[in-house]
């Protein structure tokens, strides 16, 4: 399904240029749209330690931006040889996307571009057990449940199209930068729900989406501007022109 989506963008990008020449105006619909995060629950099935589910809601302000809301609540729980640990919580990402397709080419039915978000995590963690041995001998101790709120940012470059009227699929990348896990400079999360590792500045990953869209307004999109004729340009360019005459013998100069 993913290789069927890349080719179908691929050949969307080849036409553009020769599509855009042939029409100086189009109208396309923006759209409500609703989504849910495959990934998440296919990364479960395999025996991941994690647990996760998200969903989005977006709203087309004009035929290439749109403002996306993300939500999504996840479940972390592992064992180490030294610790045991557990984080649970939610979080919401919120700002806009851009598509790069021209107007005449999505149709409001395709998207190749890039957002950008700014993420929120409200998160509770904590370590049952954590082993130690040093000089002084071996032994165990543990960190009580605390409630925590990260901050991070996130770009996530993605592709979508409509597969039939009202639905759409397609996948996007994400690049996270942490910019406070909230628990403390020497006290970083193993797992920060919504964003991920605690413990790295950056995270990366992908996510598969299938979502439900909704028309609700047509707006007309200039997609060639007007071109002046050329007999208008080259008056223009040229101007009148003026012949003087000097009468005979009167010693006039031009």
């Amino acid at each position: 399904m993913a290789k069927r989506t890349c080719i179908c963008f691929i050949s969307l990008l080849l036409i553009a240029g020769t599509t855009a020449v042939s029409q100086d105006t189009v109208t396309v619909p923006l759209h409500l749209k609703a989504g849910f995060d495959l990934s998440g629950p296919i990364m479960k099935m395999i025996g991941s330690d994690l647990t996760s589910y998200g969903a989005t809601l977006s709203a087309d302000i004009n035929s290439s931006l749109a403002v996306t809301a993300g939500i999504r609540y996840s479940t972390f729980q592992t064992s180490d040889y030294s610790y045991d640990f557990m984080s649970r919580g939610t979080s919401v990402a919120v700002g806009p996307d851009y598509n790069f397709i021209k107007a005449n080419i999505a149709q409001g039915k395709h998207y190749a571009g890039i957002g950008v978000r700014y993420g929120l995590s409200f998160y509770s963690e904590e370590a049952t057990v954590i082993r130690y041995n040093n000089e002084w001998g071996a032994g165990e101790s543990s960190v009580p449940l605390s409630k925590h709120t990260g901050h991070f940012l996130e770009i996530t470059p993605g592709v979508r199209t409509e597969i039939f009227p009202g639905m759409t699929i397609g996948w996007n990348l994400y690049l996270r930068m942490l910019i406070s896990a909230g628990a403390g400079k020497d006290l970083k999360p193993v797992w920060m729900p919504g964003y991920g590792a605690g413990t790295s500045g950056l995270t990366t990953g992908a996510e598969y989406y299938i979502s439900v869209t909704i028309p609700y307004r047509k707006i007309r999109v200039i997609v060639k501007p007007k071109q002046k004729e050329s007999g208008d340009e080259e008056e223009l360019e040229e101007g009148p022109t003026q012949t003087v005459t000097f009468p005979t013998g009167s010693g006039g100069r031009l």
